[in-house]
């Protein structure tokens, strides 16, 4: 919310009235606010009132008309970063608008009516009625028959029936020529000279202020309602509504608010009447309706309550439960309803049973369906707007083919494809996600990689399965829109699904060959599986920590002699196990066999996972709300990183500056022995590698892989720079793609925004194709059976979300996994057999208590038919015992 500091001239006097916000601010509000910074006095002044705005940045004074107006302006000086705005206050001259059918013209001097001829001055409460134009002052005057005033719904009714005064008609006076008047008329019709008579019509100003000054004088006799900060709601005499409805809902607003039950005495077209159904309580409050049949005006009100809070309001229903959290619920369509109730007890303190929120909960899925089933209407028409906002772009819709029960969705920009040609390294991750709308469907995205490792995402597909026919025409369109160089490597990774297995051989094959330098050589188009996927089938039949250290040490191997060591390592342990693996091309999986010319060591493909994860609760959302959010949230990015890319001092991006100063930081304990040439070799603990500095490479594999130095690369680098010029020099052996200028060049376009749903333009005729119309009709619902599922499916060694931890340790023989009552070892007869032989040796005095401690310690524990002999025999020991005790 903005804070505005609000200065007003008024007159000659600059008064600081004190900050407002867009939300709490209105005419009126100003107008009363300078009033009483300047006389003290909670007033407004009875002539009309002109407002004016100052615009700093062009000097300008405009006019305010209205309070959409002055929310307008506020927005607009917000949009200038400005905190202050400067007001003028000035007042002009009433000038009454004739009665209807008089004759008078403009700068007719006023009629003055002689009350000794039988016409008696208006009272002060008729007076107050003519100005404000409301039927009658308070509620005893609107206790009359409603069925009276709808038929006869005459605007001079009795307005004040206490003192038996009626004014239904205003008495018309003929008019009368007196002798020794011609003087005055000949000296008031010489202001008329030249004056021609005109139709009614053109009596009245054609200007568009009038009655926009008109409506504001009448605004300043009442105060429009406006909610309190916080959304508290306070009631006072004179304020007004817009309609009778608006009327009801916010007195239903206020008993929730203040935890009372307000019973409707009057609830009609002209009146409202509220008071406490405590008895003993004195609020009350009386409102009626206005001249112009819609506005109320609260009339009479008693502020006070002497009764005591309650919580289970029944004016919380289940309509106004959806209204509060339905935002809510449509963002979260799972969510559960206990959730809904502590927020409703922690803002509104309200306590409802479970079914009325069920049907809240209902109520508000009901409206959310309705908005994803209108959303594919307006399909076309977004693509439209995309196009034309942003060409070259492509967003294609499928509703025919291959299944016309589902309509499928492409989107990627043009600023999109040129970032990643321009870029971003040739490596592509793939994925899709769930959505959990009504209408379901999966997310397929394409995500790379900037030079800094953030996310850049590609493209987007909306389907309606992750299937081979799904991703086939996904990667179609891809292919079609990037229009991917043949003589450039690419790689793409995925978590070995079938269909995209197969949907990328067949848009883009493997291999492509180039002639470069005479030399034949092979431009692999790659793809690589997420290690974590093939680890979590490996872990279904080869189980244990050994395993799984073993497995991720043999695939970031980034040399072929440390994978082949840990492979034999699991062959050692379990031949079948390394047979499982070896049936797996070590190009898809360990990091020894990638392509170098990709300069992405990555093994996992958690960046598309990631920007799953980004999406959240959008994940419900309509079709057109998640590409409007992917649209505005990619948009937002592209602006981010540039502004964060020019406060950059150094020429390498932050996470590679990161990982040189790691490294730079291990080579210190290794030993250097360099061979000339821009050779060494460098010698570790338990390890020693060969470096060739000109040829940018390093026995160890890591610097060819990542085309970042590795620890032997810094120490060599160190060695030949000098340790004072390693700052300097060190962009020289860092690859072009991951420096700040390849960086630049990925966010170098824009993607452009596009205006409101309301405003989106209709599309041309010539442009659909032949049998598509402009409206698309929803899909069929297709709902599953049984209880909807609210939890992931797990996989099988992954623990449970949240709950409790750890495990149960019997207090009998410390064993973990159960409990003292679950417990069955000999130890636990021993202990109850204890227990029995104490309380039997207590002294005579305290036998009656004997009673009270053996029954519960029988109860405590389960005892096999064994026990219960012994028990029987111990009880006869115990009676002997205590026979002796008594005699003793």
């Amino acid at each position: 919310m903005d804070i505005f500091k609000i200065k007003v001239i008024f007159g000659t006097e600059v008064v600081d009235v004190g900050q407002f916000d867009s939300d709490h601010i209105s005419l009126i509000l100003l107008i009363r606010a300078t009033i009483h910074e300047v006389s003290g006095k909670d007033e407004v002044p009875d002539e009309d009132c002109l407002v004016w705005i100052h615009l700093p940045w062009c000097g300008e004074r405009v006019q305010v008309n209205s309070d959409s107006e002055l929310i307008e302006f506020f927005q607009v000086f917000r949009d200038h970063g400005l905190g202050e705005i400067v007001f003028e206050l000035e007042k002009t001259c009433n000038v009454p608008s004739p009665p209807e059918g008089s004759t008078s013209r403009p700068n007719e001097e006023a009629e003055v009516l002689d009350q000794h001829g039988g016409y008696q001055a208006l009272g002060w409460c008729d007076s107050e009625a003519e100005m404000l134009n409301y039927d009658g002052d308070s509620e005893k005057d609107d206790d009359k028959d409603v069925e009276d005033v709808e038929d006869g719904e005459e605007e001079g009714r009795q307005a004040n029936e206490g003192q038996n005064m009626q004014y239904d008609k205003v008495p018309v006076f003929e008019e009368e020529f007196v002798d020794g008047d011609d003087d005055i008329i000949k000296e008031c019709m010489d202001l008329f000279e030249g004056y021609q008579s005109k139709s009614n019509d053109e009596y009245f100003s054609d200007s568009e202020l009038e009655p926009e000054q008109v409506r504001i004088a009448k605004l300043m006799k009442g105060i429009p309602f406006k909610k309190m900060v916080g959304g508290e709601i306070k009631f006072e005499v004179g304020q007004t509504f817009d309609n009778a409805k608006q009327m009801r809902e916010i007195f239903k607003e206020y008993a929730i608010q203040e935890g009372v039950a307000l019973s409707r005495v009057k609830n009609d077209l002209l009146r409202q009447t509220y008071k406490c159904k405590e008895a003993g309580c004195p609020w009350r409050a009386h409102g009626s309706r206005l001249l112009d049949k819609m506005t109320f005006m609260i009339k009479t009100l008693v502020d006070t309550h002497e009764c005591h809070m309650i919580y289970n309001s029944k004016e919380a229903k289940a309509s106004w439960i959806a209204s509060k959290f339905e935002d809510l619920v449509r963002r979260n369509p799972s969510i559960c309803v206990k959730v809904i109730s502590d927020l409703l007890r922690e803002r509104y303190k309200v306590s409802v049973d479970s079914q009325r929120l069920y049907k809240a909960k209902r109520r508000a899925l009901e409206g959310l369906l309705k908005d994803h089933a209108t959303c594919f209407s307006k399909l076309r028409r977004y693509a439209y707007m995309v196009s034309q906002s942003n060409p070259g772009s492509a967003i294609h819709i499928s509703t025919q083919q291959p299944q016309p029960t589902f309509h499928r969705l492409f989107l990627s920009f043009e600023a999109q494809k040129l970032g990643f040609l321009e870029g971003c390294r040739p490596f592509i991750g793939v994925d899709g996600c769930h959505l959990k709308g009504p209408y379901g469907g999966v997310l397929l995205s394409a995500v790379a990689l900037d030079a800094n490792s953030g996310l850049f995402p590609l493209a987007v597909c909306i389907c309606e399965k992750e299937t081979q026919d799904s991703w086939e025409w996904f990667l179609h369109n891809l292919k079609i829109h990037l229009k991917y160089p043949s003589d450039r490597p690419l790689t793409f990774m995925s978590d070995r699904q079938k269909g995209v297995i197969h949907a990328l051989q067949e848009h883009f094959p493997l291999a492509n060959r180039r002639i470069h330098l005479a030399i034949t050589s092979v431009i692999s188009i790659c793809h690589r599986y997420c290690a974590r996927h093939i680890y979590a089938n490996f872990r279904l039949t080869f189980k244990g920590d050994h395993f799984k250290k073993l497995f991720w040490r043999a695939s970031r191997s980034s040399n072929v002699f440390d994978f082949k060591e840990a492979m034999d390592e699991i062959g050692g342990i379990n031949p079948a196990a390394k047979s499982w693996l070896q049936e797996i091309e070590p190009k898809h999986w360990s990091r020894h066999a990638y392509d170098q010319t990709i300069r992405c060591d990555h093994v996992t493909n958690t960046m598309t996972e990631a920007f799953n994860s980004m999406l959240g609760t959008h994940r419900a959302s309509s079709y057109l709300e998640l590409l409007e959010f992917i649209r505005r949230m990619v948009m937002r990015k592209f602006q981010d990183r540039k502004e964060e890319c020019e406060q950059w001092n150094s020429a390498l991006p932050p996470r590679v500056n990161a990982k040189i100063l790691k490294n730079s930081k291990e080579s210190r304990v290794l030993t250097i022995i360099a061979a000339g040439n821009k050779e060494y070799e460098v010698l570790g603990p338990n390890e020693g590698y060969a470096i060739k500095l000109g040829e940018y490479s390093c026995q160890c594999g890591s610097w060819q892989v990542s085309e970042i130095p590795c620890r032997h690369a810094m120490a060599a680098i160190s060695h030949h720079c000098g340790k004072a010029a390693v700052k300097d020099k060190i962009t020289a052996y860092v690859h072009q793609s991951l420096t700040k200028s390849a960086y630049m060049q990925t966010y170098n376009g824009m993607i452009h925004p596009i205006p409101d749903q309301n405003r989106w333009l209709e599309v041309p005729a010539c442009i659909l194709v032949e049998g598509q119309t402009e409206h698309i009709d929803p899909p069929p619902r297709t709902v599953q059976p049984g209880r909807p599922k609210i939890l992931r499916k797990r996989e099988q060694d992954e623990g449970p979300k949240g709950g409790k931890s750890g495990t149960v340790t019997c207090k009998i023989c410390n064993q973990v996994g159960h409990n003292k009552r679950t417990c069955k070892s000999e130890k636990k007869n021993v202990c109850v057999l204890q227990y029995i032989l104490t309380a039997a040796l207590i002294p005579h005095e305290h036998f009656r208590f004997l009673n009270l401690i053996i029954p519960p310690l029988m109860a405590i524990v389960e005892l096999d038919d064994v026990s219960m002999i012994v028990l029987d025999a111990l009880d006869l020991c115990c009676l002997y015992l205590l026979n002796i005790a008594v005699v003793g």
